[in-house]
């Protein structure tokens, strides 16, 4: 898989992937959400979190770099297209056996961000490497949001205790 350091292979790979939409199963619309979230252990970071809210399918990137949070729009929006395409590149990490049922990911339908500003730098930067679609990134509706954060309580108090079992 490219790493992050090649972009122009983390755009090419994500620009072949299929673009379906519907989600593998074919139940669920293929329309992401994705958040940065900030996750309150030792030591603290940052990591985007992205949902399939119909299926409350959930996956993470990360973590951000520690100076993400000061750095300016553009880096900022870059970091996170990067790693959203790293993400899909790698089948939202399907298994082995999901990957033999010939289940792919692939591309988004659709794609939102909680934020407004993210979602349009975002949705800028993915169109100055030239992502082929889905075209831009929309901003959430509340009810995708509410379940983005639910799910986000559910995953993050499963880390924490996993964490905690671990004797951190």
């Amino acid at each position: 898989m490219a790493s992050l350091a090649d972009p122009i292979t983390l755009v090419s790979t994500f620009n072949a992937l299929p673009r379906n939409r519907k989600s593998p199963s074919g139940m669920f619309d293929s329309h992401y959400h994705f958040s940065i979230r900030h996750v309150p252990l030792t030591p603290p970071g940052l990591l985007v979190f992205i949902i399939l809210p119909a299926a409350r399918y959930v996956h993470i990137e990360g973590p951000l770099p520690p100076d993400f949070e000061t750095a300016s729009s553009p880096i900022k929006a870059t970091t996170v297209a990067m790693l959203l395409l790293k993400a899909f590149n790698g089948g939202l990490g399907a298994t082995d056996d999901i990957k033999a049922q010939g289940l792919q990911v692939g591309r988004p339908w659709s794609w939102v961000c909680n934020d407004a500003e993210m979602a349009g730098a975002v949705g800028e930067v993915l169109r100055g490497m030239e992502v082929t679609a889905p075209e831009g990134v929309g901003v959430a509706e509340e009810e995708e949001n509410n379940i983005a954060d639910g799910e986000w309580t559910r995953f993050f108090g499963g880390l924490h205790n996993h964490v905690r079992g671990m004797g951190a």
